[in-house]
C-alpha cells in the first residue's frame, strides 16, 4: 500500500520547514545584534583611548617645551657665571701681581 501525500501535508511540511528556518535566522540575527553592540562598545573605547593618547602627546609636548626653557635658562646662567668667574680670575691675577710688586719693593 502506497502512501499518497496530500497537498495539505506538503504545505504543512513546507510551513514547518520555513518556520524552522525563520527561527534559526532570528537566533542568528540576535547573535549579530549582540556582536554589533559589543563592536559599538569597542569602537567607543578605541575613541576614548585615542583621545587619551592625544592628551598624553600634548602633555609630552608641554614637558619638552618646559625642558627646552629650563635648558636655555641653565645655559644662560652658566654663561653668565662663567663670565663672572673669568672677570674674578683676572682681578685675582691683577691683585696677585700688585702684591708681588709690594713684596719686592
Amino acid at each position: 500500500m502506497e502512501q499518497e501525500t496530500t497537498n495539505n501535508e506538503i504545505l504543512s511540511a513546507i510551513n514547518k520547514f520555513a518556520t524552522s528556518v525563520d527561527n534559526r535566522f532570528d537566533t542568528v540575527d540576535k547573535r549579530f545584534d549582540g556582536i554589533d553592540n559589543r563592536l559599538d562598545g569597542i569602537e567607543l573605547e578605541i575613541r576614548q583611548i585615542r583621545v587619551e593618547i592625544k592628551q598624553i602627546w600634548n602633555k609630552l609636548e608641554e614637558i619638552e617645551q618646559r625642558l627646552k626653557k629650563i635648558s636655555q635658562t641653565s645655559k644662560e646662567d652658566v654663561d653668565a657665571i662663567s663670565g663672572d668667574v673669568l672677570d674674578l680670575r683676572h682681578r685675582v691675577e691683577f691683585l696677585e701681581k700688585q702684591v708681588k710688586k709690594f713684596q719686592n719693593a
